[in-house]
């Protein structure tokens, strides 16, 4: 298995994780709270929206690892 099939793999695993789902939905369910509270703070404000773009930069990740796996996968049916 090589590097990019072992990472993808981890990332499948941790994103099909009820624990991982629940954690990760939790946490932004709490910052989304942030926005909607309006005795919120700007710095609450600012540091809320920055733990959502990490949210989405984590699931980015774990989206391009898998879509590198499916890349390897079709370049090397390619080979001859």
């Amino acid at each position: 298995m090589t590097r990019i099939a072992e990472k993808a793999s981890r990332a499948e695993r941790l994103r099909a994780s009820e624990d991982f789902k629940e954690f990760h939905q939790g946490v932004l369910d709490e910052q989304t709270a942030v926005f909607a509270n309006p005795s919120a703070k700007p710095e609450e404000i600012s540091e809320a929206h920055a733990m959502i773009r990490a949210l989405s930069k984590l699931s980015d990740q774990m989206s391009r690892a898998v879509m590198a796996q499916k890349v390897e996968r079709k370049r090397a049916a390619k080979k001859p």
